[in-house]
């Protein structure tokens, strides 16, 4: 056999083999730097809440393989999307984007994305658009800068943003793995006026970058969402494997549910005052 023949039996033989290894493993959970829903580094590094829940799941099916895999959220959804074995943790429950995923039964609840912003700005919007904020009108105003992180979507507020702000000079994308605490920043620094995020983004941002624990930022709801309540679940791969996965993880839902670790790392980060599942 020539070199190159053996080189290519080796390299079928490892993808072979690398193939089977994740195909007997009973749960893989991509995880992506998100605080504080995944945390990397720094004083609360692995204590988002999101981290709480892969651990709360990892102690419940101690029977079962478990093994992390750190990756960016576009990487683990496009990695599903080929139908390859991963789970993520902390998906809104079948939403339009991620339509196929085998999803768990509702691991927690969270209130919507609403607007982030200084106090002095904050008046001037509740002024003119109400509050909670009417944001069909707000999206219209040439006179604010808006910038969101690069990988961020707004379920129903998506096409008020496509059509009215994208693409427009006071419109930014942010990217990088930090990319939402860089943007609170710019916001605190005025060189964007607001942002669209969810409460617990600012909680973590006073937490680990203001001085004093208050950066002065301030969080409005929004009209459009009502009384909307956000479900969170785990979502796996659609095949075999998802579908082995999810059955296994929804045996331990009420454990999870029920575990004082998760539950106080909820409160923490989304407040001792958010939804709460029966």
């Amino acid at each position: 056999m020539t070199f190159k023949k053996q080189l290519i039996v080796l390299l079928v033989s490892l993808l072979f083999s690398a193939n089977s290894l994740a195909a007997d493993e009973d749960i893989i959970w991509g995880v992506n730097s998100s605080p504080p829903f995944h945390i990397y580094s720094g004083e609360y590094k692995e204590q988002g809440f999101c981290d709480a829940l892969v651990d709360s799941f990892q102690r419940q099916l101690p029977e079962l393989s478990h093994r992390i895999r750190k990756l960016p959220s576009r990487r683990i959804t496009m990695i599903m999307k080929k139908n390859k074995n991963l789970c993520f943790p902390c998906l809104i429950k079948r939403t339009s984007y991620n339509s196929d995923f085998n999803y768990t039964e509702t691991t927690h609840l969270y209130e919507p994305h609403g607007i982030i912003t200084r106090a002095n700005t904050a008046a001037k919007i509740i002024k003119k658009y109400g509050q909670p904020v009417k944001f069909s009108d707000l999206v219209k105003d040439s006179d604010l800068r808006f910038a969101q992180p690069t990988e961020r979507r707004y379920g129903q507020l998506q096409t008020l943003l496509e059509t009215h702000l994208i693409d427009s000079e006071n419109f930014s994308f942010i990217s990088g793995e930090n990319a939402h605490v860089n943007l609170l920043t710019m916001i605190v620094n005025d060189r964007i006026d607001y942002t669209i995020d969810y409460r617990a983004i600012m909680t973590y941002y006073n937490e680990t970058e203001a001085s004093t624990k208050n950066s002065g930022l301030v969080f409005l709801p929004i009209k459009e969402y009502g009384s909307l309540v956000i479900e969170g679940a785990v979502g796996c791969t659609n095949n075999e494997w998802g579908r082995n996965a999810v059955n296994q993880l929804d045996q331990v839902i009420e454990q999870l549910k029920a575990d004082p670790d998760f539950q106080r790392s909820l409160d923490k980060w989304l407040g001792s005052d958010r939804p709460k599942l029966n």
